[in-house]
């Protein structure tokens, strides 16, 4: 049985075998190639050359020449697919836009590539050919960590904003829920907010994006939380820090406005309230 280090060695003298093949046969089509277009353009003149026809010409020889590599054994014959897991197969075989007996080295690495990374989840995609007859293909897909509500539809969106449609939102029914235009462009500030402060992100129910500058945060038990426009990541950890001493958000309660720097608002809930004016604390010792 041949250990790594044979097959490695076996493998490389492969490769090496295929380029010369490669090089060979090309050289030729080259040469055939060549003299083909200058007799379309030598023969039909400036007409041809402005008329395109000498540019199909040009095109006919082409593909005549890689289909003679694609007869000399240069011909994709396999295809291996990495990463794909949420992606649909359908939008990556159009991407991909090849099938088996196309000739490989008319298959361009760069036109593949780009497609690939234009399916929403996608990230981005390596593509490497392996002569005489392999692609090798990997996606890296972007990895959700929030529903997005926009009229009256949820997408999934990444930590960059990137928003994903079309997949399979079963397996994602527990990510945070974000809602508002403009919601997508800050979700990686809310994410990183949130995961700072566990104990309140338990409670988290929906961001709502306000104004085009700021979170309104929903907690269980239908509490609305109203962070600052500047730093509300601070007001966040204040919120934070002031439930563990004195659990505010376990009082029956429907609001806490933290817009104010140093201060706190706390409204009642309805039947609470008996003619109250919203309770104000200093956020440093309430």
């Amino acid at each position: 049985m041949a250990s790594t280090r044979q097959r490695q060695s076996q493998r490389i003298m492969r490769e090496k075998i295929a380029r010369k093949k490669r090089k060979i046969i090309m050289r030729r089509v080259m040469i055939i190639g060549g003299a083909c277009v200058s007799v379309v353009i030598i023969g039909s003149g400036l007409w041809a050359w402005k008329s395109g026809a000498a540019m199909r010409a040009v095109q006919a020889v082409e593909n005549g020449a890689f289909g003679l590599t694609a007869k000399a054994g240069f011909s994709l014959q396999s295809l291996y697919l990495e990463g794909r897991n949420r992606t649909s197969m359908e939008e990556v075989d159009k991407a991909l836009g090849v099938k088996k007996g196309d000739p490989i080295l008319q298959v361009s690495i760069n036109d593949v590539k780009a497609r690939l990374e234009k399916i929403e989840s996608v990230k981005f995609a390596t593509v490497e050919r392996a002569l005489p007859g392999t692609l090798y293909v990997k996606i890296v897909e972007r990895e959700p960590v929030a529903q997005w509500q926009h009229q009256g539809k949820i997408a999934l969106v990444d930590d960059n904003g990137n928003i994903m449609n079309g997949l399979d939102m079963a397996p994602y029914r527990k990510l945070p829920l974000i809602i508002g235009d403009e919601a997508p462009k800050h979700v990686a500030e809310l994410m990183q907010m949130l995961a700072a402060q566990p104990e309140l992100e338990k409670r988290f129910a929906a961001a709502f994006w306000v104004g085009e500058r700021r979170w309104n945060i929903r907690l269980d038990k239908n509490i609305e939380v109203k962070l600052p426009e500047q730093n509300p990541a601070d007001a966040w950890k204040k919120l934070a820090e002031i439930e563990t001493r004195q659990k505010v958000l376990e009082r029956d309660i429907t609001e806490v406005d933290l817009r104010l720097e140093g201060k706190m608002f706390i409204r009642l809930a309805p039947d609470q309230m008996d003619g109250k004016k919203p309770k104000s604390a200093n956020s440093k010792s309430a």
